[in-house]
């Protein structure tokens, strides 16, 4: 077991730069998202426009092919739906409303997942599951924040770019501190 730690540790060390190029990378994106706003959420908001088109899809075929099992599978079946309608009319969208329309879309989808949450932590109260306290009490705040997205949302574009532009520059200085961690480890390994 001890080899194979060895074998694994000297191989890991030995390409210690990697890490290094990564975070450059990562650091990079992080300033870049943070300089970039509006490219920034444009970018997002088509990753989003594309999750929602395929998390609708195969939320159908789980709605369906869940019918004769799954008491209440029309609630999921209509919530497939719905993020396959979000996903086809957000890509149709042209680049500049895009950003601005997704929080919108965001905030209503959040609201209604929390609704379908709260039926579901209904559903689980009354076949006795434990904890579906926390699941009706997530749904609530999932309630509360959709109306942050729904109320402001030039705020909330806002904050979303920063947080993203900030977890970016955390990861890169992480995988850069790494780097030089592991040439060091590296450096002592080869004495």
């Amino acid at each position: 077991m001890k080899r194979n730690l060895d074998y694994y540790l000297k191989n890991k060390i030995k390409y210690w730069w990697v890490s290094l190029l990564i975070g450059i990378v990562v650091l990079s994106l992080g300033f870049w998202c943070i300089a970039n706003p509006l490219s920034t959420i444009i970018t997002f908001s088509y990753f989003f426009a594309i999750s929602f088109l395929f998390s609708g899809l195969f939320e159908i075929i789980f709605a369906v092919s869940n019918k004769n099992s799954l008491h209440g599978w029309g609630w999921t079946l209509t919530s497939g739906i719905i993020d396959l309608l979000f996903g086809v009319i957000l890509l149709s969208l042209p680049p500049a409303s895009i950003a601005t329309i997704l929080a919108f879309f965001v905030g209503f989808w959040v609201m209604f997942r929390s609704i379908w949450g709260m039926a579901t932590s209904i559903d689980l109260q009354r076949i006795g599951a434990k904890g579906w306290g926390w699941s009706l009490l997530l749904s609530i705040l999932g309630i509360i924040l959709s109306f942050i997205f729904i109320i402001s949302p030039a705020f909330t574009s806002v904050v979303i770019v920063w947080i993203i532009g900030f977890a970016f520059l955390t990861y890169g200085i992480f995988r850069i501190y790494l780097a030089f961690q592991l040439r060091a480890l590296n450096k002592e390994l080869r004495r």
